[in-house]
């Protein structure tokens, strides 16, 4: 995926209980749980995990401005980095309700009028 906004790159590590679900970030990348992906950190978005037996969940991930609170002029480190929060991107998955229960031919009972 490439980013056209000129935002650094980071590595998003996406989780999830029980592992194996369909993760997908609204900036268009997707992967099976447990993964890594790379995200711009130039804006928020969302990543959307869906497994079959179990509710969907989503989870916002926003952009964190670099620590600037140890500078290292002169030192020739590179500059900090921003970096997503959270990171790792974790969901507990819920099992999903059972479907409810019909009975074949029978209706629901009408109610009399008086």
């Amino acid at each position: 995926m490439s980013s056209s906004s000129g935002g650094a790159n980071v590595s998003l590590t996406i989780e999830s209980d029980p592992p194996g679900a369909d993760a997908k970030t609204s900036l268009g990348a997707s992967c099976r749980t447990p993964c890594m992906i790379p995200i711009a950190t130039d804006r928020e978005f969302t990543v959307t995990y869906s497994l079959n037996g179990y509710l969907p969940q989503m989870i916002t991930v926003t952009p964190r401005p670099p620590d600037m609170t140890t500078p290292d002029v002169g030192s020739g480190a590179p500059p900090p980095t921003a970096d997503l929060s959270p990171n790792p991107v974790y969901a507990q998955l819920q099992p999903a309700p059972p479907p409810p229960v019909t009975k074949k031919g029978r209706g629901r009972p009408q109610k009399k009028k008086a």
